[in-house]
């Protein structure tokens, strides 16, 4: 027996309204998209959901108190708001880089790192 999802692509500013069509991890049908992306999309989505994310963390021995972080590939969506309890478990000192890696695989997903998005030196 067949089953559908709605879903609203983020592929490009169009927004398309996807419907996918499966039948238990299969998928029968993407309809509604107007470019490659919103099929890929649907079937990402539908699959194995992730999100980026950003976020600050603490910082010692600069201007400002917080350091602005991002991941540097998606995480799993069911795990956004463990990935976030562990960034910000963690304390950085100044001097920190433009891209440096404050962690490597983040709760054990190979290539998700955290890293600076800002300089901050010490001060």
């Amino acid at each position: 027996m067949s089953d559908q999802k709605n879903f609203t692509c983020i592929g490009c500013p169009i927004g398309c309204p996807l419907q996918l069509t499966h039948e238990g991890l299969d998928v029968l049908e993407i309809e509604g998209n107007q470019c490659n992306r919103g099929a890929k999309y649907a079937q990402q989505e539908f699959r194995d959901p992730r999100r980026f994310m950003s976020t600050t963390v603490a910082i010692e021995g600069a201007r400002h108190r917080r350091l602005p972080v991002k991941v540097t590939a998606p995480v799993p969506k069911d795990r956004v708001v463990e990935a976030a309890v562990e960034i910000h478990r963690i304390k950085v000192t100044a001097p920190v880089y433009l891209g440096d890696v404050l962690i490597r695989d983040l709760l054990g997903e190979k290539g998700v790192d955290v890293v600076a998005t800002r300089t901050m030196e010490r001060v």
